[in-house]
């Protein structure tokens, strides 16, 4: 049976739980399997990398991604006082709502709204989900493509 190695493309399906209780799935609306580098991280999948060496197709593996691999520790900087003129004058700022904000000259952000006090927004430019750990559940769907044998010099 063959397992893949650091290298191979290889196909997956995966399923992510996040500390709050939500669910994500790759098989969402019928997707097709993602394809990633065996080895490398990947956005979606992070911490995904290693897991995957020797497992064979058709297999699964569940793991813990901390919060620093998987959306970054949360930073009490990136919560701060904004006016409310960086937001666009029609846009209905709520807590809770991300929003996107003028960030400089050609440059905009998008940031959680924490609360408005007349033209003072708080907002938060941590990623949604910084702090939280994720359970990630991969199911090897195939081997694509193998890392080259050493040695081999033809296609």
């Amino acid at each position: 049976m063959k397992t893949c190695q650091a290298g191979d493309r290889v196909q997956v399906h995966y399923v992510k739980r996040f500390e709050d209780g939500t669910v994500r799935s790759s098989r969402a609306r019928g997707a097709a399997p993602l394809e990633l580098t065996v080895g490398t991280r990947h956005p979606r999948l992070p911490g995904a990398g290693a897991e995957l060496v020797g497992l064979a197709e058709g297999r699964s593996v569940t793991f813990v991604v901390p919060p620093g691999q998987a959306h970054g520790s949360h930073d009490p900087t990136r919560v701060r006082r904004v006016s409310r003129d960086r937001f666009g004058k029609d846009l209905p700022l709520t807590a809770g709502r991300l929003a996107r904000m003028q960030a400089g000259a050609c440059r905009v952000r998008v940031v959680r709204v924490v609360s408005v006090r007349g033209r003072v927004v708080v907002v938060d430019g941590n990623h949604p989900r910084a702090g939280q750990w994720v359970e990630v559940e991969v199911e090897l769907v195939a081997i694509v493509g193998g890392t080259p044998e050493v040695g081999s010099w033809g296609p």
